[in-house]
């Protein structure tokens, strides 16, 4: 403890504070959600595939925590207001919103269509922005909040592969979480963003399981670009996420933070 009573001990203590997380089943939801549990958060695990929701929510009440489950589809406008409504309803708060829902598109640009694009960038920034608009209605009067939004390297820089929409669509969250950065700072909400480079998620095992890929190939030209030279796992997402949570980045807003191996520092 410093002489101005900061405990710094407790810089990363959820306890008492709500997370609603979308994308929760799987991948970076899951680890974000157990990740929060053990540091005292109860969590609203939320996902369109409602059992895994609900695997991660009993992981997260097997540690003492308050949990639910939910399904939702984050491209639905009424499932998003459904999803925030229940999580105030059984659980009395939404502190925290960790958007990780999203999907990937791989179709080059000449042969994409427009239901395909619209379908991409419907969940990945529209998505992502209803979900804001659900959390800071409630955050907003309170005048407290914490909101992590899941960008990309593919937001910063091009990759190839038929990436255009979701390039296209991690691009808008990167200047959505500046806008709303600013939009709400006055209201003691702090909005940010992850981007992550390629991480073993379910999501990235589909693409490797893709028959247009060769799985070795593609790994060699992930990891080629990464300094580290691997790709992440998804329970390393839990550290940063944890810091944008919590106390300890109460002075950061309207960050992109890479998670990414240097790959941006190329």
């Amino acid at each position: 403890m410093d002489t101005n009573g900061v405990d710094f001990k407790k810089l990363f203590n959820l306890s008492g504070r709500v997370a609603l997380i979308t994308g929760a089943g799987a991948g970076f939801g899951e680890a974000i959600a157990l990740g929060f549990a053990e540091y005292g958060c109860d969590v609203a695990a939320a996902d369109l595939n409602f059992d895994a929701a609900h695997r991660t929510a009993a992981q997260v009440a097997a540690q003492g925590r308050r949990s639910m489950a939910i399904r939702v589809d984050v491209s639905k406008p009424e499932e998003i207001g459904a999803m925030a409504d229940a999580t105030l309803r059984e659980l009395g708060a939404i502190d925290i919103l960790v958007n990780s829902a999203g999907i990937s598109q791989h179709t080059p640009a000449l042969e994409l269509s427009v239901e395909s694009w619209d379908k991409v960038l419907d969940v990945n920034l529209r998505g992502t922005f209803l979900c804001c608009a659900a959390a800071g209605r409630f955050m907003v009067p309170k005048r407290r909040g914490t909101i992590i939004n899941f960008s990309s390297i593919a937001g910063v820089v091009g990759m190839g592969r038929g990436n255009n929409a979701y390039c296209a669509s991690k691009g808008g969250v990167n200047s959505l979480t500046k806008q709303l950065a600013i939009e709400w700072a006055n209201y003691g909400i702090r909005v940010n963003a992850i981007a992550p480079c390629q991480f073993l998620t379910p999501g990235l095992r589909e693409v490797m399981a893709d028959k247009q890929f060769d799985p070795e190939k593609l790994m060699q030209t992930w990891t080629s670009g990464i300094p580290l030279g691997r790709v992440g796992e998804p329970h390393e997402m839990v550290g940063p996420a944890l810091f944008l949570a919590s106390d300890a980045s109460s002075m950061v807003t309207g960050i992109v933070l890479p998670v990414d191996g240097g790959f941006l520092s190329r």
